[in-house]
This record gives structure tokens, sequence and C-alpha cells, in this order.
């Protein structure tokens, strides 16, 4: 049987046209590091200008309860500690770093030696790791991993769980986002890594199952984990069903376990902690070879050429205009897939640990909104069971108060309702509004 959620949800066309090869994008000389790359406070710089840093040296650490440690991905100088424009136009403190030509050798020749290794089978088994849960936690903070598939919350608090104890943990690699196959590509090529990472982040949440949940629109991707978790007690690899949103946290506990997370809940209410596949990634590295979350892997996709739609091993800091791509006429550049993809409006802004991929797309005409009709099509694909034509009506009228009597907090912002909507009306766009000032 297909797993996958009951309410909602809808099938886009998946343009999955990217290479399934990972590609390593070149180090640049000049990295621009946002000290808040994650969600919660910003990390705290402790890099000055003029300083010589190492790759992965931390210039930024952890500030409060949510925040995650920031690192330096190339050697260098510290050029400034400013304030820069990032990608969604929003200002942000930022750590800019200028190597010269010997370190960016060094760093080049270490890196390539680096992932040489990760391809390595017998490199870094954790199969036995001696760590305590609690100690997990505190090397997974101080490599500055936080989630990566979009959300961005530091991991090391969402595997703090406190008095709820979780039974299971799940890895997302459903990547139902179109276009991007950043994920994909990370589990056919380093699916050993993927589960190692899996188990450790079972391990530190104190979870005794692991069910890695992957859509079957990937057989290659289902087949390599489940080739890789076979040798592991208490994993399952699970094909769930091809449908949007099957990657949201609330709808993927329901498909795979049954459970069902409360309006106003968190997952791990439900004895579930969800984490997505490049984040256990990240947690294998940090583990097995101390390395930080440095760069990830990024998918470059959409109306450019063919030979162009890659996914590339990225380092953070990375200009976004380094990144090889012929930028189309009349171009919109998203981060992240077009359903929850935010538009980038600064293309010289940096890579982050969030970023996804970069969607580039001819906008073409511009499309004409009509009146609503009535049709409640918004309301049959909400995941959520939620009204949202009455949500962003709330929204536009600057209703804050019934946006929140009518459970705004809890739309997934997944664009279902916009997608779905004959009148071409932006409801996700006065949604947000409404989520954002009902808070």
């Amino acid at each position: 049987m297909r797993l996958t959620f009951k309410k909602g949800g809808i099938h886009p066309a998946e343009n999955k046209t990217a290479s399934t090869r990972i590609e390593m994008q070149p180090l640049p000389m000049t990295v621009c590091v946002p000290l808040s790359q994650h969600i919660g406070a910003p990390a705290e710089p402790t890099a000055r200008r003029g300083d010589k840093v190492e790759r992965g040296q931390l210039i930024g650490r952890a500030a409060g309860t949510v925040s995650a440690n920031v690192h330096a991905p190339i050697s260098g100088t510290v050029a400034s500690v400013d304030n820069a424009v990032l990608a969604d136009g929003r200002p942000g403190r930022v750590v800019i770093i200028k190597a010269d030509e010997e370190s960016h050798a060094a760093d080049t020749a270490a890196r390539e030696e680096y992932w040489k290794k990760v391809a390595d089978s017998s490199f870094g088994d954790t199969s036995n790791d001696p760590h305590t849960p609690e100690e997990l936690r505190d090397m997974i903070l101080g490599a500055g991993i936080s989630g990566m598939g979009g959300a961005t919350f530091p991991t090391h608090v969402k595997l703090k769980t406190g008095a709820v104890k979780p039974d299971i943990m799940i890895i997302n690699g459903c990547e139902c986002e179109p276009y991007l196959m950043c994920d994909d590509a990370l589990m056919r090529n380093y699916a050993l890594r993927v589960v190692q990472g899996s188990q450790l982040l079972a391990r530190a949440a104190g979870a005794e199952k692991t069910i890695i949940a992957i859509e079957d629109n990937k057989p290659e991707a289902i087949d390599a984990m489940r080739k890789a978790a076979a040798a592991f007690d208490g994993m399952e690899v699970v094909a769930v069903k091809t449908k949007y949103p099957q990657g949201g946290e609330k709808q993927l506990i329901a498909a795979v376990t049954g459970r069902y997370v409360a309006s106003g809940a968190l997952p791990i209410s439900t004895g579930v902690v969800v984490d997505n596949v490049a984040t256990a990634f990240a947690v294998w590295q940090a583990v097995a070879t101390s390395t930080p979350l440095i760069e990830r892997v990024i998918t470059v996709t959409g109306d450019i050429p063919a030979p162009e739609r890659k996914n590339y091993l990225t380092a953070t800091g990375t200009p976004l205009s380094e990144l090889p791509f012929t930028l189309p006429e009349n171009a919109k550049a998203i981060l992240g897939g077009p359903m929850m993809g935010r538009c980038a409006v600064n293309l010289d802004a940096p890579v982050t640990k969030g970023t996804s991929g970069l969607l580039l797309k001819s906008t073409g005409a511009k499309r004409t909104v009509y009146p609503c009709i009535r049709c409640g099509a918004c309301v049959d694909v909400c995941p959520m069971g939620l009204e949202p034509y009455l949500l962003a009506t709330y929204g536009r009228l600057h209703r804050w108060d019934d946006a929140r009597q009518a459970d705004v907090a809890d739309c997934l912002e997944c664009g279902s309702c916009s997608y779905a909507c004959p009148s071409n009306r932006p409801i996700l766009d006065f949604i947000r509004i409404a989520k954002k000032r009902s808070r």
C-alpha cells in the first residue's frame, strides 16, 4: 500500500530534470557568510575585521536557546563584519572573508581529498559510535547544523525533546517540491552516509525506530537507501505516495505512522521527530569527520539549457551569481521550489544552509486575477483542512484576530490553495500576511 496523508494535496508537474550527478562548485575567492542562516536568534560574531580564519573555523557563536553556530567556508582574512542585503531583500549581519591564492589552492586540494574519502565506504564508519545522546546533540550544536529541508530550525534544539520521549525518528526524503533534486541526488550518491547520519539522529533523540520515507517517484534513491539500511537494526525505508505536500512534517507523520498532530501542537507531541536526509548527512559529517555545516548540495534548474540543470556541492557564502547558469529573458529567480520558495531579489547574495535550490523561470505574461467564484477548490486541496479563502480575506482586510481564531497558525504555507484557484487569486500571499500579523 502506498502511504499518504488523507486531507487535500495536489499533483503539480514534477519537472525533475536536473542531473542526479553531484558536481563540485569551485570555492569562491570571497564569501559573504550570514550570521542568521537558521530560525531563531542570529549568531554572535566571534571573528573581527583583519582576523585570519581557517576553513571550518567558528566565526559566529549560537546566541540564546534557539540559534546555531556559523563557520568559515573558506580560509582567508575577515574583510568586514557588516550588514548586507540578503537574497530575499532583507538586511542581515554578515562576515565577509577574502582568500588569497595560496589559501584558496590549499582549501581546494583538501576539499577534493575529503570528498574522495567520503565516497569510500570504509571511511568514517559510525555504526558503533560511542557518544551518548547528549554528546551527540552537543556535536550537532558545535557543527552549526540546522534543518536543511527548508525550515532551518536548529537541529540540536529539535533533538532535545524534553518530557516527551520520541519512539520514532522519521527521515524525510520525500522532496515533494517540483524541480528540486538535491535530496534525490544525495540519496543516490551517498546513501550509506545518509543512513549512518539517520542512525545518529535517532540515537541523539532517543528514538528506537527509524523510518526513512521517500516518494515513490524516486525508485533509484529508494533502492540505494534500502541496500544501505539493510545492515542497520531498527531502520526501515518506506515508499510513500507522490503527492504534494507529502514532505510536510504533519502530513508525513500521518502518512507513515497514522498519528495526527493536533492544532497548535508540535510533532514531538505524537512521539515522532522528523529530520531531512540532508540534515542526516550533515550529522554524519559532524560526528564522523568533525566537519561543520559549511557546504551543501543545491539544485540549479528551470528555464535554462538542459546541460546547466545540475546539482552542485556548494560552499555557504558563495554568491548565487557565481553558480553556472544562463539567466533567461524576463527571468524570475526563486530560492527553493516553485511552491514554497521565495523570490531572490539579489543574485549577488550568498548561498546559505537553507538554500535547497535556485530555480530560474521566464515569467511570461502576468496572469489576470479574477473575483472569487466560491468554488471551494482551495478548501478541497488544503492539507490542513483549513478554509484558505476565508483566511486570505482576513489577511486582505487586516482582521488579524479573526485570522488567529480561524487557526491561521496551522497553515503550512504550502501554496496548494493558490495553485488550485481557477481565478488566479494570490491566496497564500494574504494568508502569509495574516499569519505573520496574528502572532
